[in-house]
């Protein structure tokens, strides 16, 4: 009997989590992980922080999702390689060098890359940051450099911000909306961070319009309609990142913001699913679709595509959790900013930690938590379930919000 075989495309966080969850689950068949970077699959999330803050180059990233030996002991194909499309008729899956590998199953795990900005492409002194290499380049830029422009207020670029600022360097970031994050982040909590940056000594420039940057052989140049020309030694590009849904589109299957998938993780194609930054799926009843770019999208639904190719039939439903770290800050969100929220509640503590919390009529459907993880998880349940709670006992910090939550379920 010839043997299964199941192909992941992309070697990130992904595709790495649906190797484990493929064994873990009983999977005995063929496993070919094909990743175009020259590494094995990591987490992104260290890249903007860790790494840029280690004091040595040598031991600077710890990221990696399993130990070498993981592969080799999983009985694990790793390849570098590109694939250009798959023949979903033929069930065989065409590399950019012409080599064509078979598969039974196939996993869309491309992920995503950095969006460009046309007028500044990336060159000796223009860097964007999403790969290990380039942290590990940003690393040796920051090293010699004092002014950096960061082009985007975005989380990345404030994670970069926070960490360069912390290495010594004068940070300047250039933003094009009126405030940092509005899509992200409650008003209050945006001009917070702001308040944060500034008194850590990075400028911040909002409603920045159009800026022409300008590489030269010792630095960068970046002019703008109120800042006039400003000069620094490199400029780091943090405008968001594009779905890689190439593949998916030259093998004929449906893409829009991403590769679209069902409940399931399957696309359009047979026996061909996605999952992670790159998939677009169904969010919520209303017929809504989302995609996520975050770490525990990437792990959750790695693992949901991985039971779904095994047989099962699992759907992916997730409560959007998301976390950034910024100086002595954790800043973590559970569930969308914009799900009709119109009651907002602050739970101040002590020591700067405070907790804000977003009502649809009686339910809570957002919670953000600075430096308060814990009792963001306390609430986990009320969001995920949507049950009604009395706002007023919400909003008294004398009550644990752990008990809020087992009364709402008694």
């Amino acid at each position: 009997m010839t043997q299964e075989t199941i192909l992941i495309v992309g070697a990130g966080q992904a595709g790495g989590q649906a190797v484990q969850a493929l064994r873990e689950n009983g999977f005995g068949g063929r496993i070919v992980l094909v990743g175009d970077e020259p590494w094995r699959p990591y987490e992104r999330p260290p890249l903007s922080k860790d790494v840029l803050l280690a004091p040595s180059d040598d031991d600077c990233f710890k990221g990696w999702m399993h130990e070498a030996q993981f592969y080799e002991a999983c009985a694990v194909e790793l390849r570098r390689g590109v694939v250009a499309r798959l023949d979903t008729g033929r069930r065989v899956a065409i590399l950019a060098n012409g080599q064509e590998l078979p598969y039974d199953k196939c996993l869309l795990a491309t992920g995503g890359r950095a969006r460009q900005i046309d007028q500044a492409p990336c060159g000796a002194r223009i860097a964007s940051l999403r790969t290990l290499d380039d942290a590990m380049r940003l690393r040796g830029l920051i090293a010699q450099s004092r002014a950096v422009a960061v082009i985007g207020g975005g989380f990345l670029g404030l994670e970069f911000a926070a960490s360069a600022s912390k290495r010594g360097l004068q940070v300047t970031v250039f933003e094009q909306g009126t405030r940092l994050l509005p899509r992200a982040l409650p008003a209050m909590i945006a001009q917070k961070l702001r308040a944060k940056h500034e008194g850590e000594g990075v400028r911040i420039v909002l409603d920045s319009g159009a800026l022409h940057i300008e590489e030269g052989e010792t630095g960068v140049v970046v002019t703008g309609k109120d800042a006039g020309a400003a000069p620094f030694d490199f400029c780091v590009i943090a405008v968001g990142q594009v779905p890689n849904d190439d593949v998916a589109r030259a093998s004929g299957i449906e893409t829009n913001n991403g590769i679209v998938v069902d409940r399931y993780c399957r696309t359009c194609a047979p026996h061909v699913y996605a999952a992670g930054d790159c998939a677009n799926f169904p969010f919520g009843g209303t017929g809504q679709t989302l995609r996520l770019e975050s770490w525990q999208n990437a792990q959750q639904q790695a693992i949901v595509a991985a039971r779904n190719m095994l047989g099962e039939s699992c759907a992916y439903r997730p409560t959007p959790w998301f976390w950034t770290d910024q100086y002595d800050w954790n800043i973590q969100m559970l569930g969308l900013l914009d799900a009709g929220i119109d009651r907002w509640i602050e739970r101040p503590g002590a020591d700067g930690k405070s907790m804000l919390i977003g009502l649809r009529g009686s339910v809570v459907v957002y919670a953000l938590a600075i430096n308060q993880g814990g009792e963001l998880r306390a609430i986990r349940r009320l969001v995920e379930q949507a049950v009604p709670v009395d706002p007023e006992q919400l909003a008294d910090t004398s009550v644990k919000l752990r008990q809020i939550e087992r009364q709402a379920h008694q």
